[in-house]
């Protein structure tokens, strides 16, 4: 068929129903297997007559010939085999064994990769070699796999995916299993990969379709006729889709992977000769190198064990024995004597004497008793991973987001290059790891700066004043200043932003107490308070949820414990002084730590075990620590510099900057410094669509329907026509048309499982699952919540106590501790009905919080919720909006719609879900907090106003009281006490008689009490007041 649907013709009859295809363009074959018969045939275009190649394997799941090193491969899902064969059907061998249900398998002969999809409880995609060596996992998918397909041009993989309810999606990655991209799709159950273009079979229409690889869109039908059966399987056959090598090797035909073969034939009829390196032999036909095995020939030399690996082998011992250095000869372990006392793990003897035993995967170095290699204290030498490949051979290598460097050994960061921030006293500055280009970012003359901090998410430096007595934060890229807590603070030497859990904890060496609180300074709290005399340092491992501190008091200590101050352990608490820095190695999980005045450096798993000294009288009054990559940066304050050391070995110790006045706490800036960060949080990580955090990047992308801009700050409609995008039923709907209701970013139906659960938001510690067609956000594992908001499990931290029952349901903060541990969940105020949300609002809780959203159909101003004007652009033939001109296109901002009213000569703003304001310029949580800051304010107003008139009216109540009472004359007090004895001396009767002047009226009050109290008789007092004339009183 062509690629317009036009000159259909039958190549072969009666193949069946369930086949694989692939083709050999330049020898106009085409290869097919049946899934159920395990039948591979073969066929030539000029002629129907087919071939059979193999038949000896049943439920072949994939198929893919080389075209350039002559081979079929093939998949078989029951055996968990991949196996080849060439063109001829001879030669067939096993390449891999023990796969997990392994299916379409695809081959890119150039650079010698295969490519296939793995079955079972975990889906993934996995590559190896052509030989079958080096095996990895590229991708690893909930979803079920089907259909892949490879661009070899754009080096990118091409599959199906089908959801729980067999809804489906085109997705591509690369080589690598990087920058996915999905595009949404109905059933296909075989693809194929043409330039720009995607062709696949729709089995439930019969047609194939064509959609574009980048963009998707509304698929085309290539042929316009039904087939006669649900089409399977497809392939576009093209030069392109199946190019030469132009350079294979620095010899025509050599395969650089099998030695270093001359003149090596691709083609076995024709001629040549092909040199093997040393382990490997040519094989029978004379195509390529086959691995020798030397263990089965005798020939190792092995006195005891042999273990054969591609191209050599090595020797191997049994328990209680070890090699001798000849790496050949076994022998007894024996206790070590004399000055051996280094060896740990015995000694051998030798001609020359006593040698030490190393660990396996180590070697012995040439004093004679320090071990090197992955199993040793050096790992070898590698910064990071160490892989042994023999007993006496490693290989290095790096985690994500790093690179091993030409010396094979260190790994280096990628992406922007790190920089120091100091704290020194006086000011905060940026230097380069190498001290130099010494930038301040802040200037206190008169403060006393110690401790820092920085947020990657939010690029914030957070550092504490001890004179001003506050913690402030700055923006990395410059910016104001915002005072984030100013209240009883006495003496914060350290602090530590928890970057993930969004919290920030410090030291207070007068209060002897740890606080936290959130990046605001909200929801304070003294996590850590009992047994602490003079805490300083501070450092909190998100990822391990352990926060650590040194404490200068008279038992100096290094403590740790949970980010809620639980679960205490002791680090370190013998030989320490005066303990200040901490440091934390996440790519190895050590703590370092400085002793200002031992002048000690020293290093310690994080739980205390394996404590080393690092540095000893090298460094005058060490300060505070920081690490990154091999490095180790310390602050000297009694030489005013900052010093580097290998983070490892405590060598290369170098003084990289002077000219400081007292350097103090130090921090690397890198998005590898912090792992774990989820730049996305702030400002969707300056992406317009959709972000994805990958390693402290943002990596941007667009929904379906919509393509990334060159800068990358806009997607762009896929067909764009005067504006507008192509939907899918052929109509040109106007994104910019309001008709009450904000601006649908969102296509109205989504089948990609990522773009519904971009839709969703998921909170950055949930994922989103797929139940019964529908996705959820259901919270990781150690975080508790509805998906939307999860909050880790025991983190309490400036949350109260909180329990309401109602129709037995719970609601708000609930505080619930079991066996396990305790948890936290936020209160809704929405649910309580608790909020104070106002017309044309609706309530949205938040984590410790709620905001107030505007209704559909009304928008804020900042301050209150406006109906929206009913929009109409250009497009729909009214002249009463227009869209604003290109010089206003920066005029809304996080993506809102711009309009220009030109009756009113006045531009306004259509924003984006989750933004507000005149221009956009808030974020749900920034209006709400303005809001929140304006009715705080109106409040203050009004008590301040409500103090001033009560005032004034007690003022004026306490004048009038003294102008009434000097026109008062003196009081008179009569008492007539009458005492009569009664039956008992104890007992008496009081009576009290009042006398009112000008009345007629006398008072009596009489009881029976006892003698002691006499005295205290409660009666009336009444003043009598004077009315001028002078009568008696009595």
């Amino acid at each position: 068929l062509d690629l317009d649907g036009k000159n259909q013709r039958r190549l072969v009859a009666g193949v069946g129903s369930s086949i694989l295809l692939d083709f050999h363009f330049r020898e106009e074959g085409v290869y097919w297997a049946d899934k159920h018969t395990g039948v591979i045939y073969k066929a030539t275009l000029r002629g129907a007559h087919k071939q059979k190649l193999y038949s000896s394997d049943r439920h072949i799941s994939g198929l893919a010939v080389d075209w350039i090193w002559n081979s079929v491969y093939w998949t078989s899902q029951e055996k968990g085999k991949i196996k080849r064969m060439d063109l001829n059907g001879k030669n067939e061998r096993t390449l891999l064994r023990h796969l997990t249900q392994p299916s379409s398998v695809v081959v890119d002969p150039i650079n010698r990769f295969l490519f296939w999809l793995s079955g079972g409880m975990t889906r993934s995609i996995q590559r190896s070699d052509a030989t079958g060596q080096m095996k990895t996992t590229l991708i690893k998918i909930a979803e079920q796999l089907k259909a892949l397909s490879i661009d070899r041009e754009a080096k990118r993989l091409f599959w199906v995916q089908f959801g729980l309810q067999g809804e489906s999606a085109i997705a591509s990655c690369d080589y690598n299993g990087n920058a996915l991209h999905f595009i949404d799709q109905s059933q296909s159950l075989g693809i194929s990969v043409f330039l720009e273009h995607i062709y696949y079979t729709d089995a439930a229409s019969r047609v194939i379709k064509q959609v574009n690889k980048y963009t998707g869109g509304e698929p085309l039908d290539v042929n316009i006729k039904r087939m006669a059966k649900p089409p399977t399987d497809i392939k576009v056959v093209h030069p392109l889709n199946q190019p030469q090598a132009d350079s294979l090797s620095p010899f025509p035909g050599c395969d650089k992977q099998s030695g270093n073969c001359v003149n090596v034939c691709s083609n076995v009829a024709e001629q040549g000769v092909c040199q093997c390196s040393e382990g490997f032999a040519l094989n029978k036909q004379g195509t390529y190198c086959e691995d020798v095995n030397e263990c089965a020939h005798w020939n190792h030399g092995c006195s005891l064990g042999c273990e054969n690996i591609p191209g050599s082998y090595f020797c191997t011992c049994p328990k209680g024995y070890a090699l001798l250095p000849d790496r050949k000869t076994c022998q007894e372990i024996i206790p070590c004597e004399g000055n051996m006392t280094e060896c740990g793990q015995g000694c051998l003897t030798t001609d020359e004497g006593y040698v030490c035993v190393c660990p396996e995967g180590s070697i012995l170095q040439e004093d004679g008793q320090s071990c090197t290699g992955c199993s040793s204290a050096d790992t070898g030498g590698c910064s990071q991973l160490c892989t042994p490949v023999t007993p006496s051979r490693w290989q290095c290598g790096c985690l994500s987001g790093y690179q091993l460097h030409q010396d094979g050994k260190r790994c280096i960061a990628t992406g922007p290059p790190p920089y120091l921030l100091v704290a020194n006293l006086v000011d905060v500055r940026r230097i380069n790891p190498d001290g130099t280009e010494d930038q301040t970012l802040v200037e206190e003359p008169r403060g006393t700066i110690i401790a820092l901090d920085y947020d990657p998410v939010q690029n914030n430096v957070y550092f504490a004043s001890t004179s001003r007595k506050t913690i402030e934060r700055i923006d990395l890229n410059g910016g104001s200043r915002d005072i984030v807590v100013s209240e009883d603070l006495n003496s914060p030497e350290g602090l530590a932003i928890d970057w993930v859990h969004r919290r920030m904890y410090w030291t207070d060496k007068s209060q002897s107490a740890i606080d936290c609180s959130t990046l605001v300074g909200l929801n304070r709290e003294t996590i850590v308070s009992k047994g602490l005399e003079k805490p300083r340092g501070i450092a909190v491992h998100p990822l391990a949820k352990k926060l650590f501190w040194t404490d200068i008091g008279a038992q100096p200590v290094v403590e740790s414990a949970s980010l809620e101050g639980k679960a205490r352990s002791v680090i370190a608490s013998t030989n320490l002084v005066s303990p200040s820095g901490l440091a934390i190695d996440f790519t190895e999980d050590r703590l370092f730590w400085c002793d200002q005045q031992r002048g000690l450096v020293e290093t310690a798993a994080l739980d205390g075990s394996d404590r080393r000294i690092l540095l000893e009288n090298q460094v005058g009054r060490p300060f505070d620590l920081a690490v990154f990559e091999d490095s180790l940066w310390i602050s000297d304050r009694e030489h005013q510099q900052l010093r580097s050391v290998h983070k490892r070995t405590g060598n290369k110790l170098q003084h990289i900057h002077g000219n400081m006045v007292q350097p103090a706490s130090i921090v690397v800036v890198h998005p590898l410094a912090k792992p774990g960060a989820d730049v996305c949080l702030h400002l969707n990580g300056g992406c317009p669509q959709v972000c994805e955090s990958k390693l402290g990047f943002a990596h941007c992308s667009c929904l379906s329907q919509y393509i990334l801009s060159a800068d990358g700050k806009s997607c762009l409609p896929a067909d764009a026509t005067n504006g507008t995008a192509e939907s899918g039923d052929n109509e040109s709907p106007d994104l910019t048309t309001l008709k009450g209701t904000e601006p649908a970013l969102f296509t109205d139906k989504m089948v990609s499982d990522q773009n519904e659960c971009y839709s969703l938001r998921c909170d950055v510690n949930a994922q989103c699952l797929l139940h019964s067609g529908s996705p959820t956000c259901s919270c990781l594992e150690g975080f508790i919540g509805d998906g939307q908001l999860c909050v880790g499990e025991g983190l309490n931290c400036g949350f109260e106590e909180f329990v309401n029952f109602e129709n037995g349901k719970s609601f708000g903060l609930l505080k619930v501790t079991n066996h396990f541990s305790p948890f936290v969940l936020d209160i809704d105020e929405c649910q309580l009905g608790t909020h104070n949300c106002k017309k044309n609002t609706e309530c949205q809780n938040t984590l410790g919080k709620y905001l107030c959203k505007c209704q559909a159909g009304y928008q804020s101003n900042g301050q209150t919720c406006q109906a929206l004007l009913t929009v109409t652009t250009r497009h729909h033939n009214s002249n009463s909006v227009e869209s604003c001109p290109s010089t206003h296109e920066s005029y809304c901002l996080y993506e809102g719609v711009c309009f220009y009213f030109p009756e009113m000569e006045s531009y306004a703003c259509n924003c984006v879900s989750g933004y507000m304001g005149e221009r956009c310029q808030f974020s749900d949580l920034e209006w709400w907090e303005l809001q929140q800051a304006e009715e705080e304010k109106r409040r203050n107003v009004v008590i301040a106003a409500c103090m001033v008139v009560l005032i004034s009216l007690l003022s004026i109540a306490a004048c009038v009281t003294y102008c009434y009472g000097t026109q008062k004359k003196s009081i008179y007090m009569g008492f007539i006490k009458i005492i009569i004895e009664n039956h008992s001396p104890n007992k008496i009767l009081g009576m009290c008689c009042y006398v009112y002047p000008h009345t007629q009226y006398v008072t009596v009050c009489a009881g029976v009490c006892t003698a002691v109290m006499v005295y205290n008789i409660s009666c009336l007092v009444f003043s009598l007041l004077d009315t001028g004339n002078t009568g008696q009183h009595r």
